[in-house]
């Protein structure tokens, strides 16, 4: 293992400790109530011999927010009550105090697109070991392969065009283009993507079954291993946050949070005839310059009704995060 990333895994695992133990000391007033039987250790799983560090966090959800999860319970309760959603899952968690909340967290969905960030950290752990491979050019050729269609979709490539491999990165994240995602596939090694899923502690994909669901706090580890590059080295971890920030989805998140704030997200959608559809949308918002976890995962009757409760239910918890935060 390269000496970077033992020192970035362990840096971040020690740092977000100590910040967790010193809130910890500050909120209870005496050094004595921190236990390290409340500080949970997560690990990348899949060697033999070794399972470096990704994360630390809290086992317990954090106090602090408890008021916010009462209040999206309400908020979501009341969207089901209308006929607006079916179901929803939130989870939420700050990098400061490694603090987090999760509303119905025994709620698992279909992750949808969101699958493409396997895909994503597949092609840039290559990308570390070969350095010319985002400028690699791929001909897009249409085929016979079954493309999945879409509720929400700006941009494709184009039939019979060269496009580097980094643009196609683009397009299947930024623009959650399915022919970009399918192109891919020529560079994407599978049994290498699936052991991105088992080492980030991610159920393995089955996307041709429908009966392959995950909860937001699962799905979410994508983006804590990133914010900390204990996944991908800090070069890579920075393109992949480039190429979130492109994201050109404005329904959802954006649409509740001020155009000030910088957020870098991805959103997958689900559905089956004569079924609920799915939206969901994850991502690392900066609200004053702090960047917070935020995954919302929702099923509904009518798919133009979940963008909006996306909405709501960010900007709900944008507003109390900062209230919270001009309060200390």
């Amino acid at each position: 293992m390269k000496r970077w990333f033992v020192t970035i895994a362990l840096s971040a695992a020690i740092g977000s400790t100590i910040t967790w133990g010193i809130q910890k000391m500050i909120q209870d007033g005496n050094e004595e109530t921190i236990e390290l039987s409340h500080i949970e250790f997560k690990r990348r799983s899949g060697y033999k011999f070794i399972k470096p560090l990704q994360f630390v966090e809290s086992k317990y959800e954090y106090s602090s927010y408890i008021n916010l999860k009462n209040q999206l319970q309400q908020t979501i309760d009341s969207l089901i009550e209308i006929g607006q959603l079916s179901a929803a899952s939130v989870y939420l968690r700050d990098f400061d105090q490694s603090g987090w909340i999760h509303v119905n967290p025994e709620n698992k969905f279909h992750p949808g697109s969101l699958l493409k960030m396997g895909t994503l950290y597949e092609v840039l752990l290559q990308a570390e070991r070969d350095s010319s491979l985002l400028a690699k050019k791929l001909m897009f050729q249409p085929g016979t392969e079954r493309i999945p269609t879409q509720s929400y979709g700006s941009r494709s490539i184009k039939p019979n065009t060269e496009y580097s491999v980094y643009e196609l990165l683009n397009y299947m994240i930024a623009y959650s283009d399915n022919y970009a995602t399918s192109v891919l596939h020529s560079v994407v090694n599978y049994d290498n993507y699936l052991k991105i899923f088992t080492e980030l502690n991610i159920p393995k994909p089955n996307v041709s079954s429908a009966q392959y669901t995950l909860k937001a706090s699962e799905i979410s580890n994508f983006l804590k291993v990133l914010y900390n590059s204990t996944f991908l080295s800090p070069v890579m971890s920075e393109k992949a946050f480039e190429i979130l920030m492109r994201c050109d989805f404005k329904n959802g998140m954006s649409a509740g949070l001020p155009n000030s704030v910088p957020v870098a997200h991805k959103f997958g959608e689900f559905g089956l005839p004569n079924s609920d559809h799915e939206l969901h949308e994850m991502g690392i918002m900066y609200l004053r310059d702090k960047p917070y976890v935020l995954t919302i995962m929702t099923a509904g009757k009518k798919v133009d009704h979940l963008a909006p409760a996306i909405a709501k239910i960010t900007q709900q918890t944008s507003k109390y995060l900062l209230k919270l935060d001009a309060q200390k």
